[in-house]
């Protein structure tokens, strides 16, 4: 295995509250709840992430925070970038091929659609609930990437496992 790819669409928000926008929308109680122990969750895993880029929408951001502290991640090393925000596919990929080769496990924390479709286009193989939603909200992707970040497709990429909260918590 050269890489391990982390999807982690942000915890659950709270529409209730009112925002001046769609990008400074908080986590809701749940999102607060679940974000935490989900970070727990990842950090017992074996080849957990060291490194995370992530929107810097504010539920995302919130999620980053949370996530970065379970995996002794340095806040001030977290990548936030800002084309993650209502990123299409081909973003994200150029997002991910531009990674640093050193990196070896990376936690992507970002948005639906756009983590949804990058899902499905890497690994074929995932599936949605019954509900038909794939990358619910505080959901981790775990795909094996077999080359270098650059060259990330659906010839090398495997999923490991797709963990949403209310199967693993």
């Amino acid at each position: 295995m050269s890489h391990l790819l982390y999807l982690l669409r942000h915890a659950k928000s709270d529409w209730k509250k009112e925002a001046a926008s769609d990008f400074e929308r908080p986590l809701s109680k749940r999102g607060v709840a679940d974000a935490p122990k989900m970070a727990a969750w990842l950090a017992k895993q074996a080849n957990k992430p060291t490194a995370i880029v992530s929107s810097p929408a504010l539920r995302a951001y919130q999620t980053a925070l949370v996530f970065s502290r379970a995996l002794d991640v340095q806040v001030k090393d977290i990548n936030f970038d800002n084309r993650i925000y209502a990123a299409s596919l081909e973003t994200l990929m150029e997002i991910i091929r531009a990674l640093p080769e050193q990196e070896k496990s990376v936690l992507l924390v970002g948005h639906n659609p756009g983590l949804d479709l990058l899902l499905q286009v890497l690994c074929k193989q995932a599936k949605p609930r019954t509900d038909g939603k794939l990358m619910t909200t505080c959901a981790i992707a775990k795909i094996a990437l077999e080359s270098q970040w650059r060259d990330i497709s659906d010839k090398h990429c495997v999923l490991y496992s797709l963990s949403r909260p209310k199967e693993v918590l």
